[in-house]
């Protein structure tokens, strides 16, 4: 049985929440062990150096002598917090020992700090330790204390019940969270797989080839919105390619279908002796022969262009110099409409880029602009270099483009002028191979106009490494 992407989600953070929820649990219960650790060491400090300095206090230097009976109580006291006190003065007047008066107390006050921290810490490593302190008095040593415990430290009563509650209510912390951790991880499921459902049956609408179908699913995940947003308008961009597609069959069938027909008419005429089959015909169907061989160049040439089988031949050459040449081989069509065909560039403006592509790009859009604009009009190519990109403009003073057929330029077969006629125009594949040329070299095309105030065409070429 395969796994839901709910599932996967619940399961996967549930499993994440446990081990986090487990390892923050055993975190604070190390880190509340170590304190308390510190603690009982620090407090164990404190009343050891307040063991000795009660003692200390109990020393009279006029008598050179320990007040016996303040040794006693502090000795006493000192046992019920697990202290056992040995005292011994440098004279040898004073030697006692709480062990000695109360042996059984002693031995059950050790045992019991024992059996609390075995309780508490199975694994504890812990014996009876003692410390040796010498009793000063004005730099002179008066006698020696020795304080022994069951160490290296030990909690007693109070601490541990202390310690206790603390994990307590940390394991019950603990289980409140992984409770509703799993419960927040359910719903944070529910809302990630709930639109990606139902992308996933768009998905099969549009594979079933209902192309432009839309999901209406809001999410507030950013990913999750964009994976909707982005499913919606790859249906879109089907629904054009597929319109496209077909407007396409229509164009090529529509190009090829004059050539044909006229070849097909002389061919029948001749063979059917109403022509003569003299050179005159046979140039006429060699003629329309040429043009199919043309259509089926220009869409082979635009196929291995946009599908990147064709390498670039990039070199380093002056721009300048190749409008000039470009320029030269449009003379005669511009002195036929008395066209003014100007540039406004420097005489320098290195390029490294595929000479032949881009003179190819160069041909297309000036053959349009010079087709396009009308007689006694002005064409003007003008490039700008900057720090990390080249700007290329052709602008001219036709008739303009309207809004509506802008985005549509430089699909292939698609035409402004509607009627197709030779005189305005060629096959519509121009501008799509020059399209294809430029994004080639990582560049990019598009066209501005207004309708009676001509029409721009900009090519933005990023300035290579290899210029020198």
């Amino acid at each position: 049985m395969k796994k839901t992407l709910k599932n996967t989600l619940i399961t996967s953070y549930s499993v994440i929440a446990v081990l986090t929820v487990l390892c923050l649990s055993l975190f604070f219960n190390v880190m509340a062990d170590r304190m308390f650790e510190t603690y009982a060491k620090k407090q164990q400090k404190n009343q050891i150096d307040q063991i000795v300095f009660q003692i200390n206090q109990l020393y009279n230097s006029e008598t050179d002598l320990y007040d016996i009976n303040g040794i006693e109580i502090i000795g006493y006291a000192a046992l019920q917090n697990g202290m056992i006190v040995h005292m011994q003065s440098a004279n040898k007047d004073i030697d006692w020992d709480v062990q000695s008066h109360r042996a059984e107390e002693c031995r059950m006050v050790l045992q019991h700090a024992e059996s609390n921290m075995h309780k508490t810490y199975p694994n504890f490593k812990g014996s009876y330790t003692e410390e040796s302190y010498q009793l000063e008095h004005d730099g002179s040593i008066t006698g020696i204390l020795k304080i022994g415990y069951y160490g290296p430290y030990s909690l007693n009563d109070g601490e541990l019940e202390l310690l206790k509650a603390l994990n307590k209510s940390l394991l019950l912390i603990g289980g409140i969270s992984l409770v509703a951790v799993i419960i927040f991880g359910v719903l944070i499921a529910r809302t990630v797989s709930k639109p990606i459902t139902g992308v996933i049956h768009m998905a099969q609408r549009i594979a079933g080839g209902e192309y432009g179908v839309q999901s209406d699913k809001k999410t507030s995940m950013v990913e999750t919105s964009n994976l909707v947003e982005s499913i919606n308008k790859m249906s879109l961009a089907l629904k054009e390619d597929e319109k496209q597609k077909r407007q396409i069959t229509v164009d090529v069938a529509h190009e090829l279908r004059t050539p044909l027909t006229n070849l097909q008419s002389h061919l029948e005429a001749m063979l059917d002796g109403i022509w003569p089959a003299d050179n005159d015909h046979l140039e006429s169907c060699h003629g329309e022969i040429l043009r199919l061989v043309d259509i089926v160049g220009q869409l082979q040439e635009l196929y291995s262009l946009e599908n990147r089988k064709q390498a670039l031949n990039k070199t380093n050459f002056e721009f300048h110099d190749l409008c000039v040449k470009v320029f030269r081989d449009f003379e005669i069509k511009r002195q036929n409409k008395n066209i003014s065909l100007g540039m406004n560039m420097p005489l320098k403006t290195l390029m490294h880029a595929d000479y032949y592509r881009l003179k190819q790009c160069m041909v297309n859009l000036l053959s349009n602009a010079l087709t396009y604009t009308p007689a006694g009009g002005n064409i003007m190519v003008e490039c700008q270099s900057l720090s990390n990109k080249i700007i290329i403009k052709v602008k001219d003073s036709g008739p303009g483009i309207p809004k509506a057929d802008l985005p549509y330029l430089f699909d292939r077969f698609y035409r402004v002028d509607k009627s197709r006629s030779k005189k305005t125009g060629g096959m519509g594949i121009g501008l799509s191979i020059t399209k294809a040329i430029v994004e080639k070299h990582e560049g990019e095309i598009f066209a501005e106009s207004e309708i009676g105030q001509g029409a721009v065409f900009t090519m933005v070429f990023p300035v290579n490494t290899n210029i020198s």
